[in-house]
Parts: structure tokens; C-alpha cells; sequence
């Protein structure tokens, strides 16, 4: 093969392997994946909370959460029937190379499209946190990693990413984290905790 092929082939291979890193390399989900914004009650355990700090190593992040059904058809006495869970985590912060620890999961979560970006879907739902970014630009540098069989954190390298405000103040603004769960019952939920570093 002559010299001029051999560099023909590398950049075509370049091109190819850059290329496929221009997606996010995080799973997304869409925020109407779960229900619709017009039977917020028959999938919203706990509503948006009100923002919370968290502090570490000299790094600031506030967050706020909620927790839903998978299904706008299994809220039932105060928790999910079927024991599935989906936590949502929105983050704001200044701070770079910020890493999220989330703990005290249930054991055997770890498997299938359990984590990711939950990512705003205004034509399907409006009434839960979701971050703003239609092509998902925003989402490079955010790695995960399963910690042991109850924790996992996600990875927020170089700067922590701004989104605009959502089209409703139900969305929220900022970053937002899911983490879906599945409990042998459904009651009591188990509330995990999150911390930085």
C-alpha cells in the first residue's frame, strides 16, 4: 500500500472514531418517558424540594430533587405499586471537576439503562425537573461509575456545565441526574443520599 493510502486510511479512521465521540457518551432519557405533564399526580412522589447546598474539597453545588413512578399509572399510597423508582438529582454549581457521589441505593439496581441525563421533553411533559439542552451538547465530560453494589457517582470533568431555565418553573435549571431504582415492595422508599467531592 503506498504512502499516500496509509494516510488516506488514518484519516478516515480519525474521522470515524472523532465522530463517534461527538454524541453525549451518557445515557438521556426524555422527561415524558414516565408520564404525561397533565397526571402529575398519578406518577410525583415527592415534588421538587426546595434547593439544597452541598459542600466539599472547596467546591459549592446546590441541588434539588424529586422522586417519580416510571408509569403515570403506578402511584399508589404514597409510593410507586410496583416498586420502581426514578430519583431525580438537578445540579447547579461554579466549581469545576466536580464528582456526585449518590449512596445508599437498593442492591441489585445495577442493571440495564439505570442512570443517565434526564433531558427536557416539553410536548410530552412539563412537570418534572429535566435539563435543557436539546442537542445534548452540554453533556460531554459527564462519566459514571458503580461505586459498590449501593452507590454509584457521576463525574463532571472540567467545567460544570449552565443550562438555561426550563419553559416551566417545574423543570427547574441546571444539570439533572436520574437514577432508576427497583424495590422488592414498594413501600417504604428508600431515599438515597448524595454528596460531592
Amino acid at each position: 500500500m503506498g504512502m499516500s493510502k496509509i494516510v488516506w486510511v488514518c484519516l478516515l479512521i480519525t474521522v470515524v472514531v472523532l465522530g463517534s465521540f461527538t454524541a453525549s457518551a451518557i445515557p438521556v432519557r426524555q422527561s415524558s418517558a414516565n408520564g404525561q405533564g397533565g397526571d402529575v399526580d398519578q406518577w410525583t412522589v415527592l415534588g421538587r424540594t426546595v434547593v439544597i447546598p452541598l459542600s466539599a474539597n472547596g467546591k459549592k453545588v446546590t441541588m434539588t430533587r424529586q422522586i417519580i413512578c416510571t408509569s403515570d399509572t403506578d402511584r399508589s399510597d404514597g409510593g410507586c405499586a410496583s416498586g420502581a423508582y426514578l430519583y431525580l438529582f438537578q445540579l447547579q454549581s461554579s466549581s469545576a471537576n466536580v464528582t456526585v457521589n449518590i449512596g445508599k441505593l437498593t442492591k441489585g439496581t445495577f442493571t440495564g439503562n439505570f442512570y443517565g441525563v434526564n433531558i427536557c421533553d416539553d410536548s410530552g411533559n412539563d412537570e418534572e425537573l429535566c435539563t435543557e439542552d436539546s442537542n445534548e451538547s452540554g453533556l460531554s465530560g459527564i462519566t459514571f461509575a458503580v461505586k459498590s453494589k449501593t452507590s454509584v457517582a457521576f463525574t463532571v470533568s472540567g467545567a460544570f456545565p449552565s443550562f438555561p431555565a426550563g419553559v416551566t418553573p417545574a423543570e427547574g435549571q441546571g444539570l439533572t441526574f436520574y437514577i432508576q431504582t427497583q424495590q422488592s415492595t414498594s413501600l417504604p422508599i428508600v431515599v438515597p443520599s448524595i454528596g460531592i467531592q
